[in-house]
């Protein structure tokens, strides 16, 4: 499969689909796993999504983490203003080369993001 195809079809992926109408926050997490040797040069290309997601309206919060145990192996945790700001991170080009890059720097794919529901603590 090509990075295009890649892209495409992971961008079509059930995980990723928001109703842009709704007006909560969108917590987020991915997990993803380095292939064998790329853990260096996922990490790089994690580091700069980060920054440049950051710099997004609608991010409130963007933090990676790697696995003390599990070396290569992220964590992801994002959250956005609302679905239409995640929507609106999807279509934006660091997002779209960060998940063309998957195939060759990890085993994980759009089944690896979450998006998350906070569990209301009265």
């Amino acid at each position: 499969m090509s990075d295009n195809d890649f892209l495409t079809t992971s961008l079509q992926h059930r995980n990723m689909r928001v109703d842009v109408t709704d007006p909560t926050p969108r917590p987020m997490l991915a997990i993803l796993d380095a292939k064998p040797g790329m853990a260096e040069a996922f990490r790089d290309k994690i580091v700069d999504l980060v920054r440049a997601v950051r710099k997004e309206p609608g991010c409130v919060t963007f933090t990676a983490y790697e696995a003390r145990d599990i070396p290569g192996r992220f964590y992801l945790y994002e959250i956005y203003t609302n679905a239409a700001a995640f929507d609106a991170h999807l279509a934006t080009d660091h997002v779209h080369d960060f998940i063309a890059s998957i195939p060759t720097l990890s085993t994980g794919g759009p089944g690896s993001l979450f998006q998350l529901n906070e569990i209301p603590i009265p």
